[in-house]
């Protein structure tokens, strides 16, 4: 790692630390520099760390062991993919929450009777 852009860029090294809170063991200072927008972050627009967080929530969703969760749900993943892709980080963050109240759900005995509920409840 260079400090010498620390010492260029005040916001560069928040900004390294909240990468790494984020991508902890599976970052590095090379991907960070990829992600990181000097200009942005100098005028207080952290979009670039938003994108990152949303780029990290889809290829996590996107995984075979969530999507077969979300089949035994009942859950549409085409619908919800769409959304993720379209959506910023409050909308994915939304989501992923409803993925969760679903799955709390499912382990109630009367799940299916709740499921239609949950449906128009979750649309």
């Amino acid at each position: 790692m260079d400090s010498r852009l620390f010492q260029i860029d005040p916001y560069a090294g928040i900004s390294y630390g909240l990468y790494n809170s984020l991508k902890g063991d599976k970052g590095s200072f090379e991907d960070f520099l990829l992600h990181y927008d000097s200009t942005g972050a100098n005028k207080e627009d952290n979009t670039w760390l938003t994108k990152l967080v949303k780029d990290d929530s889809t290829k996590a969703l996107s995984s075979p062991e969530v999507w077969e969760a979300m089949n035994l749900l009942g859950v549409n993943g085409l619908s919800l993919a769409s959304s993720i892709d379209s959506s910023d980080f409050f909308d994915t963050q939304v989501s992923a929450l409803k993925l969760q109240l679903m799955d709390a759900f499912s382990k109630r005995s009367d799940f299916k009777e709740m499921k239609p509920l949950l449906d128009q409840l979750l649309s």
